[in-house]
């Protein structure tokens, strides 16, 4: 039950991380990526590193113990509050 609940936390990573990357020319919530190149540069790195994150989580799930995966979990946790911190102050 855990591992499946890791392996969708892994899957959301990378769609978030791919979502990111492929939204850079589009409106991004109010900000317009036209004008405001430090959001894209936010977007773009916040991006990579879930989807570098997501792929640690399929090598942690597949090779190391079930608890290992708690990297994950807080990699990832700790990008996506970066993020939001960083874009909040944007706004």
């Amino acid at each position: 039950m855990i591992k499946l609940l890791i392996i969708l936390f892994i899957i959301l990573l990378a769609l978030l991380g791919v979502f990111m990357l492929t939204h850079l020319e589009k409106p991004f919530f109010l900000f317009d990526q036209q004008h405001l190149i430090s959001v894209q540069k936010i977007m773009k790195i916040t991006g990579y590193l879930l989807l570098i994150t997501s792929i640690i989580g399929v090598f942690i799930l597949l090779l190391a113990p079930l608890s290992f995966n708690l990297v994950t979990l807080v990699l990832g946790s700790v990008i996506t509050g970066g993020f939001a911190v960083i874009i909040s102050r944007f706004s």
